[in-house]
């Protein structure tokens, strides 16, 4: 099936700023590394996940943010590294073309289909930015040998292990999910082994204990009201299921996935753009967000990415702006917050393992909401065997910043969608086959000015799609200089283009306010029953402080307090709210540490209090840096 909105049409992005720094960052910091790619793949030589762990998962998963961050930069350093690796990895195979961090004494338990997933899953998304045929064709050898050997010991058939018993966890979740790279690998064969294999996952549906294919299409529940309400892995089957449905293109796949990406946009998305108040839980995070009671370890960095992901393939199935909304959301809060820009040491580390060999690792794993710091913890984290360690949303974080130029501009017959603000240039071949540059120049999200440029052989007529985000209540649009009427959604712009046509976007950064979502209390699915697999129902009382927070948005950015900035944010305040608003001004006065935004926000006494985006606080990972965007106030 066709998507409604295309990406596979010729581009050229560059950056500049922030946006561009963080690309920067994700390649000095770990892409780079030859010495952590040996390291990752020396864990499919020695069974190193004798415990049923995940250090399997590591290798495929930052493959798979590399191949994206190299579609950006092209860094013929980095081509190089990854090539090396994926020698590497397609060199740890046994004889039977296996490649597994499980021994085979124990194989298909724990997380070993999940790490195989991820192994195949990051040669896929290599294989993208292959530049030698005849080296695509090894990798695809070593994939369909991966493939094979799972095919003939996986299955509904006597004699094989059932895809949701190949695991001791989630009902089957995780080894679920090795439906998207076998359809990606259909889509590249056409070997009908692979789609009969996809098929059988689909209908088991995801679990031994329900199939959460139907639950979404039936439309009853939220997912926070699943039996199995893992959110990492539940959504990483709904983006294979989304692939199944492009080759099938059964209606009522689509409509699963549209209504699980609705249902969690409704219910379990917060003000930064994650899920998750419980762990890495759906738990209903929506209303529970601005709870004291919720713990340290929560919105984890692996669901925001594989969110952020997931909202942009729903994008181009059906065009909704929506989507992107979310997803912008997500990349400006949760994800440019969790970068470790700082270089800090996860504060546990030194204290619970002195013997480990500690270094920092590029991304956090879990974010605050009420006043909290970062750094409480690292998201799958194991050690190895040489006393090194890491952690999965490390491994993930790469392919968040990877998902922005995929996203930013897109193609429907024709017309080019505008769907993000960020200061560069996006190149791209017109309807007639002529080269046209969209300059924007910006300094979005602080400013709400956009200006973007176009550079042209010679005009054409084309449509232009600008996505208004939806916070924005009075977006204002002209062409040299003549304004155009503006709507949701997307505002159409239909002419014949020129060189040095101006676009001027003024978007509405007024600063609105966000109050929690009273709900007294609920039954969750938040529980987990270690070593008997299942979850069982749970009461949950809202907290009676929750109602005494509020938390500020400007434009997609949301504010923050930090200590830094001259308060406690333990202590309440007092903001000046004017009609839902609040009369935020950009300051230019000094702020102890780099941000994207700094705010002053009014205060009832007549005073200010300083603010920056949330993205930008806590990066101390200690009580100095405490932050908070639910605001406690008086």
């Amino acid at each position: 099936m066709k998507e409604l909105f295309d990406n596979n049409f010729d581009k050229k992005i560059k950056y500049e700023g922030f946006v561009d720094d963080a690309f920067k960052f994700a390649e000095n910091s770990q892409l780079l590394s030859k010495e952590l790619w040996r390291r990752f793949v020396e864990q499919f030589r020695e069974d190193a996940d004798y415990d049923a762990g995940w250090r399997g998962e590591y290798w495929g998963k930052m493959m798979r943010g590399a191949s994206l961050v190299y579609q950006y930069t092209k860094n013929p350093e980095l081509y190089s590294v990854l090539k090396e690796t994926i020698i590497d990895m397609m060199e740890s195979k046994d004889e039977e073309g296996r490649i597994s961090s499980y021994g085979k004494n124990h194989e298909f338990d724990g997380w070993d289909m999940w790490c195989r997933k991820y192994v195949i899953l990051g040669m896929e998304y290599f294989l993208e930015i292959c530049q030698e045929d005849d080296f695509k064709a090894e990798v695809m050898k070593s994939m369909c040998e991966q493939a094979d050997y799972i095919i003939s010991k996986i299955g509904c058939e006597e004699d094989k292990i059932d895809i949701t018993s190949a695991t001791r966890h989630w009902r089957g979740l995780n080894s679920s999910s090795i439906l998207e790279p076998m359809i990606r690998l259909y889509n590249l064969t056409g070997e009908q082994k692979y789609f009969e294999f996809a098929k059988y996952i689909v209908d088991c549906g995801g679990t031994d204990v329900v199939n959460i294919f139907e639950l979404a299409y039936e439309n009853k529940l939220y997912p926070y009201q699943y039996p199995v309400t893992k959110a990492y892995e539940m959504t990483s089957c709904f983006e294979g299921l989304l692939e199944y449905y492009k080759i099938t293109g059964e209606e009522r796949y689509k409509t699963a996935i549209i209504n699980f990406a609705d249902k969690i946009l409704e219910s379990d998305f917060t003000v930064i753009g994650c899920c998750g108040c419980t762990h890495e839980l759906f738990d209903h995070s929506t209303v529970r967000q601005a709870n004291t009671t919720n713990g340290e370890t929560m919105q984890e960095t692996c669901v925001t990415v594989t969110l952020m992901k997931f909202l942009y393939r729903v994008h181009l199935l059906t065009g909704d702006s929506k989507y992107v909304d979310a997803f912008e959301i997500s990349f400006y809060n949760a994800y440019l917050g969790s970068l470790n820009t700082e270089q800090i040491i996860e504060p546990m580390i030194k204290k619970m393992h002195p013997d480990w060999i500690a270094e920092p690792l590029p991304f956090d794993s879990y974010s605050p909401l009420t006043a909290g710091t970062r750094g409480n913890g690292i998201g799958g984290l194991k050690v190895m065997s040489d006393n090194h360690y890491y952690g999965c949303c490390a491994c993930i974080g790469s392919a968040g910043i990877g998902n922005i130029p995929q996203i930013q501009i897109l193609k429907q017959e024709n017309a080019f969608v505008l769907n993000m603000f960020i200061n560069g240039t996006a190149s791209v071949i017109s309807p007639m086959g002529k080269h046209i540059c969209f300059k924007i120049e910006t300094k979005y999200p602080e400013s709400g000015m956009v200006k973007v440029l176009l550079d042209m052989e010679e005009e054409e007529n084309f449509v232009l799609l600008i996505r208004n985000p939806y916070w924005s209540k009075t977006t204002k649009v002209a062409v040299n200089g003549t304004e155009v009427q503006t709507c949701d959604g997307y505002i159409k712009i239909s002419k014949v283009w020129q060189n040095s046509d101006c676009i001027m976007i003024e978007f509405d950064m007024r600063t609105e306010v966000i109050y929690p979502i009273p709900y007294g209390n609920q039954v969750l699915m938040n529980k987990v029953i270690w070593g008997h697999n299942y979850m069982i129902p749970t009461y949950d009382e809202e907290d009676p402080i929750a109602k005494n927070h509020i938390a500020l948005r400007r434009g997609p950015t949301m504010l923050a307090q930090e200590n830094r900035l001259g308060y406690s944010v333990d202590d309440a305040v007092e903001i000046k709210v004017n009609h839902g608003y609040v009369d935020a001004a950009i300051t230019e006065k000094d702020i102890p540490y780099p941000c994207i935004v700094k705010a002053e926000v009014p205060l009832a006494d007549g005073s200010y209090m300083k603010v920056t985006d949330y993205a930008s606080a806590g990066k101390l990972w200690n009580e100095k840096s405490k932050m908070a965007v639910w605001m406690l106030v008086k």
